[in-house]
């Protein structure tokens, strides 16, 4: 497999994936070359799966040489041709044995050496071969026995024709009574989304005008206030004055107090509110509940009420 020398005078050769390509028709799963210190040796190796297919495969590949005459014993022969005409290399080949191996790493430099193992041909080859005639008898018996059960398939399928056809019918009939219960049911779901939605419009109609009386409430609150900060206490006596900002004073106090305490019952009035609404939300969510539970025990009775009888085959698959 050597080619031509370089410009260093090392000799190249054909690389891994070319080898393989080159004999591409016979499944090879790797090529190695010998190299030394003056480039390429001109010996390669074809390696191919450790099965009994990669062995034949092999086989065959020998068998090509042997043809061809390019085997072990022209290569070792005094009459072998080395060029074709035109200055072309002539390519040998054979299946390798330990020997051949020992050479082939003897002329290997460094990591291109070869780890290999003897195995025997009984082991490889016709063991595995035995195995697969086993596993060809083991799959013909199962073809064989999938086209019983397709026969066998075939004549219920047959017996269950009518039995199919009154089914259809039937179900036919059941669309038409699931349509006209699932066209109820839509506009039982309208009227409740008509009466969800009325009823929503008047409790957001509650919360915006308290919404407005707490706004008026705190402007007024406000108001008063500012009245109160805004009176005249500049005028009269000392202690007229004194007296109006002690009353001032004691005005604005008392609004303080009161707003807090407003506050105060007006958060308890809020929690009261929510925990009335959990507590309603609670006993609707159980009583749709229980109703849902109702409606699945009576569907349930209805359908083992008019369950079909079982169908039996009176013939049963071959083996």
């Amino acid at each position: 497999t050597v080619l031509e020398q370089d410009e260093d005078d090392k000799w190249k050769g054909m690389g891994n994936q070319e080898l393989i390509d080159y004999f591409s028709e016979y499944a090879a799963s790797k090529a190695r070359h010998a190299y030394g210190p003056n480039g390429h040796r001109g010996m390669s190796v074809l390696i191919f799966d450790s099965s009994a297919v990669g062995y034949m495969e092999a086989e065959r590949l020998h068998d090509h040489f042997v043809r061809q005459r390019t085997d072990r014993n022209t290569w070792n022969s005094a009459h072998k041709v080395t060029f074709l005409p035109g200055g072309k290399r002539q390519l040998y080949g054979f299946l390798a044995t330990k020997d051949d191996m020992e050479t082939f790493n003897r002329h290997c430099h460094g990591k291109s050496r070869l780890k290999y193992e003897m195995r025997s041909y009984n082991e490889m080859v016709v063991t595995q071969m035995k195995q697969m005639s086993e596993d060809n008898q083991q799959l013909n018996y199962l073809k064989n026995k999938m086209v019983k059960k397709e026969q066998h398939s075939k004549l219920v399928e047959d017996t269950l024709s009518v039995v199919t056809q009154k089914l259809r019918e039937t179900m036919e009939e059941n669309t038409i009574v699931r349509n006209k219960a699932k066209e109820k049911h839509l506009e039982y779901e309208k009227e409740m989304k008509y009466q969800e939605e009325f009823f929503h419009d008047q409790i957001e109609k509650i919360h915006k005008a308290t919404e407005e009386k707490e706004i008026k409430f705190e402007k007024l609150l406000q108001e008063e206030r500012a009245k109160a900060r805004q009176s005249d206490v500049d005028s009269g006596s000392t202690e007229d004055r004194r007296q109006r900002k002690e009353k001032i004073q004691n005005f604005i106090d008392c609004q303080v107090k009161d707003v807090e305490e407003f506050e105060a019952e007006r958060d308890k009035l809020i929690k009261l509110h929510e925990e009335k609404k959990v507590k309603l939300k609670k006993e609707y969510l159980a009583k749709e509940f229980e109703l849902e539970k109702e409606l699945d025990t009576a569907l349930t009775s209805l359908m083992d009420k008019h369950k079909p009888d079982i169908f039996k085959s009176s013939t049963s698959p071959s083996t």
